[in-house]
């Protein structure tokens, strides 16, 4: 069968990679770049394209991010629509960028119906590496053995699903003042401020400096946080910005009254990857 894989991020695109590889099994994989849980996903002036890559631009501090996930799933519609492409299949977990990125692809593949598929591991137990029940954050975090047995979880998309989590995309895309989307349980998303996790980047700050790549790596552990770690650093900025932290190189405290100017931080080596 023509199939198509659809995951989000490169990380769990190479799980994937290297799970059927070892088989020896060629699969097509379509590898969605941008998150949808961070940022604006409407504009009346722009390209949801345009829009994405301005946003990106201005969180990464990068002169041009292309954004090109909308173009590449259009051309994927018109092979399904041709019979190049039979089947395409979704890996999606609990993490708010799946979710996002599924209610994405039911309302641009509505009229492929019966051949769109979903692989939910969200909830599943699997086995790790030391032979543990665990159960993974995302697509990512598969062993390589469990992603070839998660294979034969996938199913077709429901009449009923399709009925209920179609106007999903419009809802979430036409709420207002909504920067971040984190996810309240099974398929449930919720909008909140573009600066919802200040807070709990000022609270991990100390008045001794730290690295910024510690601090942002106990945030998203702490407080499970799925944006992403250019997004985190924008904010550490924008913090710095608002004199609430002082950044120099690669450190971060809380800020001090007459303390030296905001330096220039590390960046990754692509803004829009969740992983």
């Amino acid at each position: 069968m023509n199939r198509v894989h659809i995951v989000v991020g490169d990380h769990a695109a190479e799980t994937l990679k290297t799970a059927f590889d070892s088989i020896e099994q060629s699969e097509a994989i379509f590898v969605v770049k941008d998150v949808f849980n961070v940022g604006p996903l409407r504009s009346e002036a722009l390209p949801f394209s345009l829009l994405r890559a301005g946003f990106w631009q201005e969180v990464s501090g990068t002169e041009q991010v292309e954004v090109n996930d909308l173009e590449r799933l259009m051309e994927l519609s018109t092979q399904l629509t041709n019979g190049e492409v039979e089947q395409v299949c979704f890996w999606m977990s609990g993490i708010p960028a799946e979710l996002c990125t599924y209610f994405w692809l039911l309302h641009f593949l509505k009229k492929h119906s019966g051949k769109f598929y979903i692989i939910n591991i969200s909830g599943l137990p699997f086995i790790d590496d030391e032979g543990k029940l665990f159960y993974p954050e995302g697509i990512a975090s598969l062993p390589l053995r469990q992603v070839l047995k998660a294979v034969k979880l996938a199913r077709v998309v429901t009449p009923s699903e399709w009925e209920t989590d179609i106007d999903e995309w419009k809802r979430i895309i036409h709420e207002s003042e909504t920067g971040i989307r984190i996810s309240t349980g099974a398929k449930q998303i919720v909008g909140k401020p573009i600066d919802f996790y200040d807070k709990n980047l000022l609270d991990l700050a100390g008045n001794n400096n730290q690295k910024v790549s510690k601090l942002i790596g106990n945030a998203i552990q702490k407080y499970k946080i799925f944006t992403g770690d250019t997004f985190l650093i924008w904010r550490l900025k924008q913090l710095a910005e608002a004199q609430k932290l002082t950044l120099s190189k690669d450190s971060v405290k809380l800020y001090v009254s007459g303390a030296g100017d905001e330096a220039d931080l590390f960046q990754t080596d692509n803004p829009t990857d969740n992983g």
